[in-house]
This record gives structure tokens, sequence and C-alpha cells, in this order.
């Protein structure tokens, strides 16, 4: 199959996939609200996140490194995967132990199917990564969505009916779990790679250096995400942090779209690399990638005002001003993930962690200097700055690592005139929107040839 066709077909499964699971997990909120009170979805809610936080810390991303060194030549899928078991028998045991001491202070019941909860979902992502390293990306797309029904369904089961409260809550994820590990052990066989007397020092030494540089790089990125609340709800109230929240969900239209790209990217990235001809192909998908984000972010910049109306309600609605500069701060993001495919791509995460930590360190920094003088707009602020120097060092990186070629003018004057667009919306006065209008024309005139061979790229890839 064609390079370009396979990206372009396994970017479709994947968003199918990924847009269906996020449909469906768009009904659990009600369910939610119905049936738990504030405090139990309060602690329900600060379950899940722990659960997040803690699993890339005891597990150690080996399930990243699974993925990783299943995509090389002439692998050993058996061994990988039993080396992956044994890491995550290990970090069970330690959880248990938490368990274990937790329950001696707090007796609540569902310590224990946190367990469970935890052990149901390192092996599922174990297992998903794992099978996306196959190359099986419609059964990993399909696990997703066969999840995320179950998931939904166990929910109104337990929740909506039988009223089990948090009990309910834990035991409707595990349920879901459950079911993606018999669905992927059917339908993949991963049984048939199950052989726990295999083990490697060496490999698994290669797969931890590889992984563990991914825990203070995913604590980075909430550092860069999420911290700036904390500050602002320090500085500003819970009231204002509240608004900033709220408005940080429209932006994640563009980072869904990016995530479902970087799916098929990451796979078609390593792969085109062990066959070292992958400069043209590189330099010609960067292109493409690049208009498109360019083009959905000033389209989605143009109806912030009207997207705010339906997502936004109440007093909620007033923070619509604070979603341009983060929108125009997700479209970094979304340069930043191409880019950082690359560190995947020649195992070398050391480097991803250094750039992540650098963003997170800039705006944490200046968060703390700039919210005190001018509000929210410190955050935003920061945010714009710390993305920027994230992208900065990882193109810096990627050129070291990858001869591909960049039209820096373009992309630096299109990233230009879309945070100038951020800047007007964000800005109340008589005619900001009309000016806001008109650098998506301005972007479809830079980009006038682009459009012809985007559509002529496509209608190649469906006749192939």
């Amino acid at each position: 199959m064609n390079k370009y066709h396979r990206l372009f077909s396994d970017t479709l499964i994947f968003g199918f996939g990924n847009f269906t699971t996020k449909f469906l997990y768009f009904f659990l909120m009600p369910i939610y609200t119905l049936a738990l009170t504030t405090e139990e979805f309060g602690l329900a809610d600060l379950l899940n996140n722990s659960l997040y936080l803690a699993m890339p810390i005891l597990t150690l991303c080996i399930s990243d490194a699974v993925f990783r060194f299943t995509l090389d030549k002439d692998s050993d899928h058996k061994l990988l995967l039993c080396n992956g078991l044994r890491v995550l028998m290990a970090s069970f045991a330690i959880f248990l132990v938490v368990i274990l001491i937790v329950y001696i202070f707090y007796s609540y019941t569902y310590w224990w199917l946190f367990f469970v909860l935890y052990v149901s979902e390192s092996l599922k992502s174990l297992f998903a990564q794992f099978t996306r390293g196959l190359g099986k990306v419609k059964e990993f797309a399909i696990n997703g969505i066969l999840g995320a029904m179950f998931l939904l369904s166990g929910t109104y089961l337990l929740l909506g009916i039988f009223k089990l409260g948090i009990n309910g809550y834990l035991l409707s994820l595990i349920v879901a779990n459950i079911t993606s590990l018999i669905y992927l052990l059917y339908k993949v066989r991963i049984d048939l790679y199950l052989n726990f007397t295999l083990y490697n020092k060496v490999v698994l030494r290669n797969m931890l250096l590889f992984s563990l540089p991914l825990i203070p790089n995913m604590l980075s990125w909430w550092i860069t995400n999420i911290s700036s609340r904390y500050i602002i709800a320090g500085y500003c109230g819970l009231g204002i942090a509240g608004l900033f929240a709220g408005a940080s969900k429209i932006p994640a239209l563009i980072n869904v779209l990016a995530s479902v790209f970087q799916q098929s990217w990451q796979f078609a990235s390593v792969k085109e690399y062990q066959e070292a001809s992958g400069s043209n192909f590189y330099s010609r998908v960067f292109h493409y990638y690049s208009f498109f984000v360019i083009m959905s972010s000033t389209t989605i910049l143009v109806s912030i005002p009207y997207i705010s109306y339906f997502i936004l309600k109440g007093e909620f609605l007033e923070a619509w001003i604070y979603t341009p500069l983060l929108l125009f701060s997700a479209t970094l993001g979304c340069y930043s993930i191409f880019f950082g495919t690359f560190y995947a791509v020649v195992k070398d995460n050391k480097k991803a962690m250094y750039s992540t930590m650098v963003g997170a360190g800039i705006n944490i920094v200046l968060c703390f200097l700039l919210i005190p003088l001018i509000n929210v707009a410190g955050a935003l602020v920061a945010n714009v700055i710390s993305y920027s120097v994230i992208v900065i060092l990882r193109i810096r990186d990627a050129k070291k690592y990858i001869n591909i070629s960049i039209n820096r003018v373009v992309v630096l004057m299109s990233l230009l005139l879309l945070l100038g667009q951020a800047i007007v919306l964000s800005i109340p006065f008589d005619g900001n929107i009309f000016i806001a209008v008109l650098i998506p024309f301005v972007l479809a005139i830079i980009y006038r040839h682009d459009f012809v061979r985007v559509f002529s790229f496509l209608k190649m890839l469906m006749h192939n």
C-alpha cells in the first residue's frame, strides 16, 4: 500500500474510533450528575484523576515502550509483551501495598475496587498499545468504541438503575476495561504472545531507558496545562478559575484532531525512518499537516463566539474571551505533537522530557509573575510563550534527527496572523469580529495553491 494512502486510511480509522468514543462519553456526564451527589462526584473525579496520575509513575510508562519497540523490524513480540507484563506485575504489588496502607487510615470499601480498576486499566493500556504496535489499527479503534459502549451502558445500569454510587462508578469502569481485554484476547489473540518464561534483561533495560523519561515528561505537560488554574484560584479566586477551566474546554476541539493524526503518524514515521528514505515523506506530510492545522484553527477562531454560546452556559458564557488565546496555544501544541513524534522514532525521550520541562518551568514562573499584575491574561500570555518555547526546541531537535524541509516564512507568517486573530477576538470592541473574519481570507490567499494540491492529493489517495 502507498505510504501516503496508508497514513490517510489509518488516520480515518483512528478518527472514526476517536470521535465515536468521544461522542459516547458525552452522554456520561448527565448520568453522573443525576445519580451522584456533588460530594460523591467530587470524590469519584478525584479517584479517577489519581488513577491517571499514578499510572505513568507506577507502570513506568512501559506500555509506550512496548508500542515503540514492537514497531522495530525483527523484534521479538512475545518477549516485549512479557517484559511489559513483568513491569506491570511489580507495579500491581507496589500499588497493593499503598492501598493497604491507605485502608488502615481510611477504610472505604471502594479502595479494593480502585485497585481492581488500576489493574484492569493498566492491562488494557498495555494490550491496546501492543495491538497498535502490531499495526492492527481497526482492532485498536474498535476496542476503544467497544469500551466506551460498555462504559456508557454499565454506568446507566449501575448508577442510573441500581444506584450504587461510587462503587457503581468504579464497577462501570472495570466492566468496560474487562470487555476491552476480552475483545483483544479474542480478536488479536494476545494469548498466543504470552509466555511468562521469556525474559531478557538487556531488552528490558532498553525499554525502560525509553519509557522512564516519559514520566517527568507527562508530569511536565500536566504542569503546563493545569497548574495555571491553581495559581489563578490563589490570586483571582475560585470563581475566575472556574471560568478559565470552562473556557479551556473549547480548544480541545483542535487537540482531538491532532491526537487522531498522531496515532497514525507515530506508526508511519517509525516505519519510514527504518526505510531510511523519509526526508521527502516527512516534509510533505508536515506541509499538509501545517496547512490543515492553520486552516482548522482560523475557522474555529472565527466560530468561537457561536460555539461558546452552545457549550458555555449561564455565568460561564463570559469566559469565551479567554478562549481565543487558549486555542492559539492549542495550535502550537499541534506542532509540538508533530515534532515530538521524532523523539519516539529515534528512541530519545530524554530530549522530549527536556523540552517539556523547560516549557513547564517557564509557564509556572510567568504565571506567578504575570497573574498578580494582569489577572487571567497573565496565564494566557504564559501559556502562549511556554508552548512557543517547546515548539522551537522540538523543531531544533527534529532537524538533528530528520532531514525535514520547513517553509519557516509561511509557517511563521501564518502563526502571527492566527495570534493577531486571537488577540483581536479577546479584546471587545466594535468591529473586532469583522477584523477577525478577514484573517481566514488572508490565510486562504497564502495557501491558495495548497487547496488545489490537497484536493488533488486526496483524490489520488481515494483512487489508490
